[in-house]
């Protein structure tokens, strides 16, 4: 993993505070904007997942009738098929500013999953390099499972899914408007500290809604140790309002978690209060979109 300090970043990066990211491109967003030129038809069913939706396949509110289900050509998450990746050889890999640094901030139950939020600081984490088209600055992280080891994640490896998977979430210093998402795989192993300051303060946060403070929070612990190996493609946030504004960085090496944290997550409950039986989107079309395969 690279690393490295503000005073030694790419001349590149912005010192101002990014806008702070607001509710239309927020990844865990529990409604969206209906657009003016959207037909009758969308507009009511948008309005419909404007009100509540959820993970449920059979349900008028689940996955097949969010925005952009049926419309959208860039949407997240996908599978990713290595073997028919075309191979980048990665010159300039990701660099990580302030990644090792202790953030301190609140840990939220969204009713959708948990979620990390920093506090506002002068130096916060912020990544460049590795082909993306400018700084981007951490704003929150949060998990995608499920309650077997079977399913999970979000993204796929040639079909197969890991218990859960994990996305660093940055928003554009230059241009607010764009995301970039790191997606990280977790593996079930028996010692580990990746979720270790989260699985202190999950059962703090069980029911929606639910809040608390998490301090030293290392983001460095929540990357693989190999971060030169990774896929990369042009998607959507995979909740809604699935705008299509993400670049995805989907790495090929998980990470690792013990069964006990993973159970600690699995205990959440969602914003019906129930506790979640998954809470991931089924992969979607890739629509001859170019998927790169860095290493």
């Amino acid at each position: 993993m690279a690393s490295t300090s503000t005073s030694a970043r790419h001349s590149h990066v912005s010192s101002s505070t990014a806008t702070p990211i607001n509710s239309s491109i927020s990844s865990e967003s529990s409604s969206f904007p209906s657009e003016s030129s959207e037909s009758p038809t969308t507009s009511t069913m948008a309005a419909k997942v404007a009100r509540t939706w959820n993970y449920d396949d059979g349900s008028e509110c689940g996955p097949c009738n969010w925005p952009m289900a049926q419309t959208g050509l860039s949407q997240s998450p996908i599978d990713l098929k290595l073997s028919k990746m075309k191979v980048y050889s990665l010159a300039d890999p990701i660099k990580f500013v302030n990644y090792n640094r202790p953030l301190n901030g609140e840990y939220v139950n969204t009713g959708y999953s948990v979620q990390f939020i920093p506090d506002t600081c002068i130096d916060a984490p912020e990544i460049y390099g590795g082909m993306l088209d400018q700084s981007y600055r951490f704003i929150q992280y949060h998990y995608h499972w499920a309650q077997n080891e079977n399913e999970g994640s979000e993204h796929t490896l040639g079909g197969l899914s890991y218990p859960a998977e994990l996305h660093l979430v940055h928003q554009g210093v230059e241009d607010p408007s764009k995301l970039a998402v790191l997606g990280v795989f977790l593996q079930i192993l028996k010692d580990d500290s990746a979720l270790s300051a989260d699985e202190t303060v999950l059962e703090s946060i069980v029911n929606s809604g639910d809040r608390t403070s998490l301090k030293g929070q290392r983001l460095s612990l929540k990357l693989p140790e190999n971060t030169n190996s990774f896929c990369r493609y042009h998607g959507s946030l995979t909740t809604p309002p699935c705008s299509e504004n993400v670049l995805w960085t989907v790495f090929t090496d998980p990470i690792s978690v013990t069964r006990e944290q993973l159970a600690a997550l699995r205990s959440v409950k969602d914003c019906s209060g129930h506790i979640h039986r998954k809470n991931y989107r089924p992969t979607q079309p890739l629509n001859n979109r170019q998927v790169l395969l860095c290493c």
